[in-house]
C-alpha cells in the first residue's frame, strides 16, 4: 500500500524518514498474542504463560526459537504456528493503538518527515489489522513480509531503504523487539526502542528507549532546525 504524505512546515531536518514497526509498537496487541499463545500451549499440555510480563521476557525472533523455548519442538512448529495465527486473527481487532500513536504520527508528519510502516505480517493480514484504526494515510508506504512462518523483516527494510534513496544515517527506525534493533544496526539506521511492546528491552544503552510514543517526536525534533525561509524578515 502506498499513500501520499501530507506536506508539513518547511523544516530542515537530519531525519529524512521514520520507519515504524506495527505489532507491539503502534498496535498494543501483546495481550492478544499472550491469550492466543496460551491456548496453543494448553492444547499441548504445556505450561502457560502467567501474564504479559512473562510473555515479554520469553518472546523473540526467530519465531521458531521462541516456540522452542515454550516447549514446542521443530516437528510441531508449523501446526502450532498456524493455530496461533488463526487464534490471533480472531481477536486482534480488539487490540487498540498504543496511547498517543495517532497524535505522534500526525506530529512527525507535520515536521515534513516521510513515514513508512514495515511489519513482520503478510500484507493482506496487515491491511485488515490496520483498517479499524484509520492511520494508513500517515505512511508513504506500508510493507509486510511474504512468509508468515519465518517473519524476518530484514530484507523488506533493506529493499525499502535501497529504493527510497534515503541515507541510512538519516533514517530513524522505531520498534519493540531485539530483531528490530538488529535490523537497524545491520543497515546503519538510527534506532529508538519502544519499551511497552512484545519484548523486554535488553540491558544495554546502545539506543534510546522510550515508554511513550510521543517521545519519538522529540528524537526527531532534536535533529530538526527551521529552514532559512522561516527566518526571513517580513
Amino acid at each position: 500500500m502506498e499513500h501520499s504524505r501530507p506536506v508539513g512546515p518547511p523544516y530542515d531536518t537530519d531525519v529524512e524518514a521514520v520507519c515504524w514497526d506495527w505489532n507491539g509498537t503502534l498496535l498494543d496487541d501483546a495481550a492478544v498474542a499472550l491469550t492466543a499463545m496460551n491456548v496453543v500451549l494448553h492444547e499441548r499440555a504445556l505450561p502457560v504463560l502467567p501474564d504479559v510480563d512473562a510473555y515479554r521476557h520469553v518472546f523473540g525472533f526467530p519465531v521458531q526459537a521462541f516456540y522452542a523455548r515454550l516447549g514446542i519442538g521443530d516437528a510441531d512448529f508449523r501446526p502450532a504456528a498456524q493455530r496461533y495465527l488463526e487464534l490471533f486473527a480472531t481477536e486482534v481487532a480488539r487490540a487498540p493503538l498504543h496511547d498517543g500513536a495517532g497524535a505522534t504520527l500526525s506530529a512527525v508528519g507535520r515536521l515534513g518527515v516521510a513515514q513508512v510502516l514495515i511489519s513482520a505480517t503478510v500484507p493482506p493480514v496487515l491491511e485488515r489489522q490496520m483498517a479499524p484504526h484509520g492511520i494508513a494515510r500517515h505512511f508513504d508506504q506500508v510493507l509486510g513480509i511474504t512468509d508468515a512462518y519465518a517473519p524476518s523483516k530484514t530484507d523488506v527494510v533493506a529493499r525499502w531503504l535501497r529504493s527510497s534513496g534515503h541515507t541510512p544515517e538519516r533514517v530513524l527506525m522505531v520498534g519493540d523487539t531485539n530483531h528490530d534493533e538488529e535490523i537497524a544496526e545491520e543497515l546503519g539506521v538510527e534506532f529508538v526502542r519502544f519499551a511497552r511492546g512484545h519484548q523486554e528491552p535488553p540491558d544495554h544503552d546502545r539506543h534510546p528507549v522510550v515508554r511513550h510514543l510521543r517521545d519519538v517526536v522529540q528524537h526527531v525534533r532534536a535533529r530538526a532546525v527551521r529552514s532559512p525561509a522561516e527566518h526571513r524578515p517580513a
